[in-house]
């Protein structure tokens, strides 16, 4: 089956950002969906520039709950800046045309719980939920 395919059975809506939120705001976003594990930073243009994980964005938020030992960690409790100073340009993506069959070790290689869909353009399509693609899995066998 087909990357575009999955997604038109399987429609998920995918948690997006602007590059110029700030921390506040990202996170407002996040919790806003109990299903939301990742978030995808856009551009103006809609383009997707970026990732930004849950495990990450708990990990800025609760930097100033936690003593700090070494730099790194000092460093954290700095106030971050915009979406676009904390995001990830490197992440883990499928293109529609993909078969899903091709894209499944990838997202468990990256363990992401949801694994974006970006076309030729760089606009988002949706997103591929490693729990849907387990349920999917044990019911078929």
């Amino acid at each position: 089956m087909l990357v575009s395919e999955w997604l038109k059975r399987h429609p998920i809506h995918a948690g997006t950002v602007r590059e110029d939120w700030d921390l506040d705001s990202v996170m407002q976003a996040l919790l806003s969906n109990a299903r939301l594990h990742d978030l995808y930073v856009l551009d103006m243009e809609d383009k997707v520039v970026g990732h930004l994980s849950y495990p990450k964005l708990a990990k800025l938020v609760l930097a100033e709950h936690r003593d700090a030992h070494t730099r790194s960690e000092i460093l954290e409790r700095v106030a971050p800046g915009s979406a676009s100073e904390l995001m990830d340009v490197h992440f883990a993506s499928a293109a529609p045309n993909e078969q899903i069959s091709a894209i499944v070790y990838r997202q468990l290689e990256h363990w992401v719980e949801d694994l974006p869909v970006i076309d030729e353009n760089g606009a988002l399509l949706g997103v591929i939920n490693v729990s849907d693609l387990l349920y999917c899995v044990m019911k078929a066998g």
